[in-house]
């Protein structure tokens, strides 16, 4: 009667609430969820709480769980009923004594339990309820064999494959219960497509259907089902699959997919019945918001018979219509930017890859390959504008003045034109928004929050898909910018030894002009404003090369961007015909350009690549004769030069560390010996420039200061982008302020710690700014292990110092990042709460039995804010003058 009364109870009571609250939250789930069409559907929108990125569905199983955990606390029995020794001979009667439980009707409750963590996305403690299940209710094999079925599920939804595999085989060797083969089916389909064994998953997928939970379950997984087809290459199933769902009546969003999905496994030949189809779709007003997705599966269908013109067509056009940014924008953008590349309209797939990659999410298809793409893209169309905007500045210059009024009036025109759409376009939008509400999804909503759109909360630097869409707007408002010092400006001067001229003399008032009106008084403002509105044609005039000296200029920009364009098109995009015709048309206009012996030498290179011997020999006397004192001329003068080529690289590293170590020994000879051996032998070595700073420094310990400071003008005029080149620059300028240079293979170190760790010449307003470190004892802290760049192998300090920390460290955890600034470089320890638990981390280090400094490291202890500080632009010798009149507890580790 006891147990009657609490099955009774338990399920006409507790239990019953339970089941209804989860039926209604499960319904709410399954019809409420939006599937992301443009990826593999979800077997359930319970597993998109696996990826917070996803779009989490809806529905709350709290008060399921609630009551099912009531139910067991109040229902559960677990004391056995009197032994009745008569029935003991009985083994079903014996089997019945063991159990570990009584209320036969309690085990619907864990199940129940277990089933609503799974859908509210606790998939561990879902794992860990079906393993109950499994282990305590044997005398159940059908609801054994589902627990565990359920607990696999749990796995897959964890991303944990191999755990799921091993239930999966076990519980199919074990004789399946024949009531769990639908069930099995469903789970096994599921672990087979995160496996991407597409093709073994879709029978089983063909079975779940059959007994899915619910018409929207169904309509769900035939949509996957096609989805599976098409990946599987089986384009007339995947045709006739889309159709099921269509004529499943499901909701509009999921047939409008359905629809678009046909076109992309279309395998009729005549494409003109679904062209129409989708042409009629297009013209009716429920579609207004879906025209980007209506024109976009045009141009597959056109794709799909190789018509790419009219493909193209259809995808601008659907980016045209498009009202929303999303993965739909983003993927008509992609398919049209690769067309773009192929053809090698580069400047054209630019704007395509940088407004798509803000949208798409790491884990897409490409991405990596995709967003180098864009990088590498961005860069070359700096120089392609520039060159398109020259030539345009220079066919106005050569109009007459009537002609270039009309044409910069049109210009003027077209742009008050412009601003009238936009700003009609984007009342109309407001008004709409006003009517339809905070769900109305425009544009300028998807570009105030990119965030939402990508799903990476992350800080902005460390969110690639934030740090793409804000490259897209700068670029919106201030076209495609060189990344260099000054780049608001159009005109910048170049390199000049007179900044390291010795200073004399106060010209401090030199560049002064006697300019005393007012704003309001002054002629000249009046007509600055002008030049400095678009709407007006000073605005256009001020651009256009009218002087010999501006047309000079106009051309130096124009010789330059081509001769990158090549320089880009042959190292970054491989593309040699391309590469070959920019340095053609090079020549070509520029006869004398300053490029030429760099366009002879790339040539050659690309020739030779290519098997015309011929064409490169010609470039190769050309070298030879033009520039015979040129290191190209010198190193192509060994009739072995291209073998050499070949063995630089592997050389070349085995020297530098000789002639660095050689240095760091006083060894002068040597280092002059090796620097002037990789001249005559490896001119064209990438690590030339260290080389020549090597040799530099070298000079200081002979004394011969003047070689010293020739050495590094030499290593600035030939190479001023060149990594060491911030540090030579430091030094001329030192040199240049009458301070001292000190002797020996220190003074490298020192110069070292002087040097700013950031690249952004306007983070300090001077040299002299005062630190303001602080020191909080209490504050994090971390640990820096800074060394000279190329001095320590960065991935073996690293190996060396996560050995020592889980050696060490059984409980305690800690990041490790490196950094490298230039010339410096470190390994950041992180993890450390206060200065005392750094100094005890230090201790266990310092004193370690298998852990030893490399030569160069210096262990530098500091806290995050005063970190932050250095990345900001101080020095690391701004913040040992500032431990020196603040010692920290522990000074003898920092004077080490």
């Amino acid at each position: 009667m006891t147990r009657f009364y609490h099955s009774f109870t338990t399920r006409y009571n507790v239990y019953f609430n339970g089941i209804e609250n989860y039926k209604e939250q499960l319904k709410e789930m399954e019809e409420g969820y939006e599937d992301n069409f443009t990826d593999l559907l979800l077997m359930h929108p319970a597993q998109a709480y696996a990826n917070p990125k996803d779009p989490q569905p809806s529905g709350s199983f709290d008060r399921t769980i609630e009551k099912c955990q009531k139910a067991i606390q109040l229902h559960s029995i677990k004391k056995r009923p009197k032994r009745n020794s008569k029935k003991m001979s009985d083994p079903k009667y014996r089997e019945y004594m063991k159990r570990d439980e009584y209320n036969p009707f309690i085990h619907n409750a864990w199940r129940l339990m277990g089933k609503a963590q799974y859908y509210k996305g606790d998939f561990l403690g879902a794992a860990a309820t079906f393993l109950y299940i499994s282990r305590h209710f044997t005398w159940m094999p059908d609801l054994v064999a589902e627990s565990r079925i359920w607990q696999a599920r749990c796995y897959i939804a964890m991303g944990w494959l191999y755990e799921a595999e091993d239930i999966l085989l076990k519980i199919n060797n074990e004789k399946l219960p024949e009531s769990q083969n639908n069930w099995f089916a469903t789970v096994n389909a599921d672990y087979l497509v995160h496996k991407g064994e597409y093709e073994k998953a879709i029978p089983f997928l063909e079975t779940a259907i059959k007994s899915a939970s619910s018409k929207q379950q169904r309509i769900r997984m035939t949509f996957l089902l096609a989805q599976l087809y098409a990946a599987t290459q089986n384009p007339t199933k995947a045709y006739q699959t889309y159709g099921k769902v269509i004529g499943m009546n499901p909701p509009y969003r999921t047939e409008f997919n359905a629809r678009i999905k046909q076109t992309e496994v279309y395998s009729g030949k005549d494409i003109s019945k679904e062209v129409k189809k989708l042409t009629r779709m297009a013209s009716r007003d429920r579609n207004k918001e879906y025209l980007d997705q209506i024109y976009y599966a045009i141009g597959n269908l056109y794709l799909s018979r190789k018509d790419t013109l009219k493909a193209m067509e259809n995808y601008r056009l659907a980016n045209q219509k498009s009202t929303r940014n999303g993965i739909e924008k983003a993927i008509c953008q992609i398919t049209l930017g690769n067309l773009y590349f192929e053809r090698r309209e580069y400047v054209d797939a630019q704007p395509c890859y940088a407004e798509a990659i803000p949208q798409l999410k790491e884990d897409y298809p490409q991405y990596d390959l995709l967003s180098r793409r864009s990088s590498v893209l961005d860069e070359l169309v700096v120089y392609a504008q520039n060159v398109e905007l020259q030539d345009s500045l220079q066919n106005l210059a050569a109009m007459s003045e009537d002609d270039r009024n009309k044409a910069i009036q049109k210009i003027i025109d077209n742009l008050i034109k412009k601003e009238k759409e936009e700003a009609e376009a984007q009342q109309r939008e407001e008004y709409l928004a006003q009517q339809q509400g905070p769900q109305f999804n425009n544009d300028n909503s998807a570009k105030q929050n990119t965030t939402i759109l990508s799903g990476d909360k992350s800080w902005y630097f460390y969110n690639k898909p934030m740090v793409s869409a804000g490259k897209t707007e700068f670029q919106r408002i201030w076209g495609s910018r060189k990344l260099e010092d000054d780049w608001r400006r159009r005109n910048k001067s170049g390199f000049s030894m007179s900044d390291f001229a010795e200073q004399s003399g106060n010209s401090e008032n030199e560049d002064l002009a006697d300019n005393s009106l007012p704003d309001e008084e002054n002629p000249d403002s009046i007509q600055s404003d002008a030049a400095d509105d678009p709407h007006k044609p000073e605005f256009y005039l001020k651009q256009i090369p009218m002087t010999p000296e501006a047309m000079e200029t106009s051309n130096e920009v124009v010789a330059e961007g081509l001769f990158n364009m090549g320089i880009i098109l042959k190292n970054k995009l491989e593309d040699y015909p391309a590469a070959i015709a920019n340095f053609n048309l090079l020549e070509e206009r520029f006869p004398e350009n300053p490029y030429r012996l760099d366009v002879y030498y790339n040539m050659y290179l690309m020739y030779m690549r290519n098997g015309d011997v011929v064409t490169a020999g010609i470039y190769r006397d050309k070298i030879r004769s033009v520039f015979p004192e040129s290191p190209y001329a010198q190193a192509m003068a060994d009739p072995h030069y291209l073998d050499n080529l070949r063995r630089m690289s592997t050389v070349q590293d085995s020297i530098y560390e000789a002639t660095y170590a050689a240095y760091l020994e006083n060894d002068n000879r040597t280092v002059h010996g090796n620097t002037t051996f990789m001249k005559e032998k490896y001119p064209l070595s990438p690590l030339m420039p260290k080389f020549l700073f090597l040799d530099a420094l070298a000079y200081i310990g002979d004394k011969q200061y003047d070689h010293f400071k020739a050495g590094l003008k030499d290593l600035l005029e030939r190479y001023p982008q060149a990594d060491v080149s911030p540090m030579a620059t430091t030094m001329l300028k030192g040199v240049a302020q009458g301070r001292q240079v000190a002797e020996g293979s220190g003074n490298m170190r020192g110069m070292i710690w002087k040097a700013r760790l950031t690249n952004d010449t306007t983070t300090l307003a001077n040299d002299t700014a005062q630190a303001t470190f602080t020191q909080d004892l209490n504050a994090p802290h971390v640990l820096l292990l800074v060394y000279a760049t190329d001095s320590v192998s960065s991935n073996q300090l690293l190996f060396d110092v996560a050995k020592h920390n889980f050696t060490s460290f059984v409980i305690k955890d800690f990041d490790l990042e490196i950094m490298t600034f230039n010339e410096i470089s470190m390994l950041v320890v992180k993890g450390f709460n206060n200065f005392d638990e750094l100094s005890h981390y230090r201790r266990v280090l310092d004193n370690s039995e298998t852990f030893r400094y490399p030569p160069g490291v210096r262990p530098v202890m500091i806290s995050e804010d005063n970190f932050k500080k250095l990345l900001e632009g101080y020095s690391f010798e701004d913040y040992f003058l500032f431990l020196e009149n603040n010692p920290q507890p522990t000074e003898p580790y920092e004077k080490r």
